[in-house]
C-alpha cells in the first residue's frame, strides 16, 4: 500500500512524542499503532501484530536480540568479577586527567573496530568509572563513544560494516578488478563524513572546538557539583556523582588489568578469525572471562550463572525498544515510505551534485526513517544506474551512502547503536542524541561541501 505523504505521518508523531515525552518505548510504539491504523484502519490492532511477527522473521530481531543477550553476559561476568573495577584501576595510572582519558577513550575507539556494538559496549565498560572520576558527564562520553563505533567501523576494512558493504558494492556491480570489496577499499578516502566525525571529535577533546549544545551545560555541571548525570538523564533514574579520583589510584593494590583485555583481545580475535562473526567472538570471550576467574577462585560456579541470568535481564529494555523500533521500520516499509522518499529525490540525483546530495538526503531519511543499512539497499540500485548514466564515478555516491548509514547510525534516536551506547553508560537514548547532535549536523555540513569538491573534482 502507497499512502504518499501520510506516510510520513508515523514518523512525525514518533519525534513528537520523543521531545514532548523522552519516553522511547511509549513514542515508538504510538508512531508504530499510528502506522498500523494508517495501514489497517479498524483493523490496526491485528496489522500491528502482524509488524511485529514480520520484524522477528526478517532475522535482524533475532540477531540482535541474542547478540545483545551475549554483550549482557560477558558485561555481567566482568562487573560482578571485578575485572572492570581492577581495570579502571590501572586504567587510571595513565588517564589521569581529562583530556587523557577522553583521548585514551578515542584510541579505544580505533583498536576496537570490527562491530559497533562490540565497540559501544566494551568502551563504555572499560572508560565509565575513569570518566567519571574526572567530573567528564555521560553525555559527553556517549558523544566520544557512539560517533567513534560506526566511523572506525567503515574506515577499517575488517569490520561488519566493510563486509557488509563490500558486498552490496559488488552485488550492484560497483567492483575494482572485479571485487567489491577492493572498490570498497578505492573508496575509503572518500568516507567524508568519518573523517570529519573523528577530526572534530579529537578538536573538541583537546578544546580547540569548544563543548556545544547540552554536553556545554552537563560539563559546566559535572565540574561544579560533580554530578556526572542527572537522575532525569539516568536510565535508572538515579543520580551519578563522580568518585573520588585519589581513592581510585589507592585502589591500585595488584590490580590485574589482564583480567579485562584477555577477553576482550580473545573475542576480537575471534570475531576476525570467525570471518567477522561477533557472535561467535563473544561466546569466547564469555568462555575466556569464565575460565580466568574460576581458575583464580575469584566467583564459583554458580555465581556465574546467576551473574549470566542478571546480564541477559539487564538488556530486556533495550531489547524491547529495538523489537518496536524494528516494527516501525516494517510498517514505513508498508507505508511507501521509502518509495515516496525516492521519488521524491530521484529528479534532483543528477551531475556533479550528485554524491552531495545522496549524503544530504540519505542521511536526513537514515535520521528519521531508522534504516541503516536497510536505507542502502534501498537506494544503491536508484544510485548507482543514474551515477553511470550521468558518468559520475559511482565510488562517490556508493561511498555517499555509507556516511549517511554512519550519520543516521550515530544520530538516530531510536536506532540500535544510540540504544546500546545509552544502555552501556545508563542514560536515555533522548539525551544520548542530544549529546551527539550538534557534533554530528557540523560534520554532516562539512561532509555535503566535501562531496560537492568531489564531485566536480572527480
Amino acid at each position: 500500500m502507497e499512502l504518499g505523504i501520510l506516510s510520513l505521518l508515523p514518523i512525525a508523531v514518533l519525534f513528537t512524542l520523543i521531545f514532548t515525552t523522552k519516553r522511547m518505548l511509549l513514542s515508538l510504539t504510538v508512531a508504530s499503532l499510528t502506522g498500523a491504523l494508517l495501514l489497517g484502519g479498524a483493523n490496526f490492532a491485528g496489522v500491528w501484530l502482524e509488524k511485529v511477527q514480520a520484524a522477528f522473521m526478517a532475522g535482524t530481531v533475532g540477531y540482535l536480540l541474542l547478540l545483545l543477550a551475549l554483550f549482557g553476559i560477558l558485561i555481567a561476568f566482568l562487573d560482578t568479577t571485578g575485572a572492570v573495577t581492577e581495570f579502571a584501576t590501572w586504567l587510571s595510572k595513565y588517564a589521569n586527567t581529562r583530556k587523557k582519558a577522553l583521548l585514551i577513550t578515542y584510541l579505544l575507539g580505533w583498536l576496537i573496530f570490527v562491530d559497533d556494538y562490540l565497540n559501544n559496549l566494551a568502551i563504555a565498560t572499560a572508560m565509565k568509572r575513569v570518566c567519571d572520576s574526572h567530573k567528564i558527564p555521560r553525555t559527553f562520553l556517549g558523544y566520544v563513544i557512539n560517533s567513534t563505533a560506526a566511523p572506525v567501523c567503515i574506515l577499517i576494512p575488517v569490520s561488519t560494516w566493510a563486509v557488509f558493504y563490500g558486498g552490496l558494492f559488488e552485488e550492484f556491480g560497483v567492483t575494482v578488478n572485479g571485487s567489491g570489496t577492493e572498490a570498497y577499499l578505492a573508496a575509503i578516502p572518500y568516507l567524508f563524513f568519518a573523517w570529519v566525525t573523528l577530526i572534530i571529535m579529537i578538536l573538541v577533546i583537546l578544546g580547540v572546538i569548544p563543548m556545544i549544545g547540552i554536553t556545554k551545560k552537563h560539563n559546566q555541571q559535572a565540574l561544579e557539583t560533580g554530578i556526572v548525570c542527572t537522575a532525569e538523564v539516568n536510565l535508572d533514574g538515579v543520580e551519578v556523582t563522580a568518585p573520588d579520583f585519589a581513592s581510585l589510584i589507592a585502589e591500585d593494590k595488584g590490580a590485574k588489568p589482564w583480567n579485562f583485555l584477555v577477553p576482550l583481545v580473545v573475542l576480537v580475535a575471534v570475531t576476525v578469525l570467525a570471518g567477522i562473526n561477533v557472535m561467535i567472538g563473544c561466546m569466547a570471550g564469555i568462555a575466556t572471562t569464565a575460565i580466568l576467574m574460576l581458575a583464580q577462585k575469584k566467583t564459583k560456579l554458580t555465581q556465574l550463572f546467576d551473574s549470566a541470568y542478571q546480564g541477559v535481564l539487564s538488556m530486556v529494555m533495550i531489547c524491547a525498544i529495538i523489537v518496536v523500533a524494528l516494527t516501525l521500520v516494517e510498517i514505513n516499509t508498508s507505508t511507501g515510505l521509502s518509495n515516496f522518499v525516492v521519488s521524491t529525490l530521484s529528479p534532483y540525483l543528477h551531475g556533479a551534485l550528485l554524491p552531495a546530495i545522496v549524503f544530504g538526503f540519505c542521511a536526513v531519511y537514515s535520521y528519521f526513517g531508522g534504516g541503516f543499512w536497510d536505507m542502502s539497499m534501498v537506494f544503491m540500485p536508484i544510485v548507482v544506474p543514474l551515477a553511470l548514466a550521468l558518468d559520475v564515478n559511482p565510488l562517490l555516491p556508493c561511498a555517499a551512502l555509507v556516511c549517511a548509514a554512519a550519520a543516521g547510525s550515530t544520530t538516530y534516536v531510536c536506532g540500535d547503536a544510540i540504544m546500546i551506547t545509552s544502555r552501556a553508560i545508563d542514560i536515555k537514548p533522548y539525551y544520548q542524541m542530544l549529546g551527539t547532535l550538534p557534533y554530528a549536523i557540523i560534520s554532516y555540513v562539512l561532509t555535503v561541501i566535501c562531496f560537492v569538491v568531489a564531485g566536480f573534482a572527480l
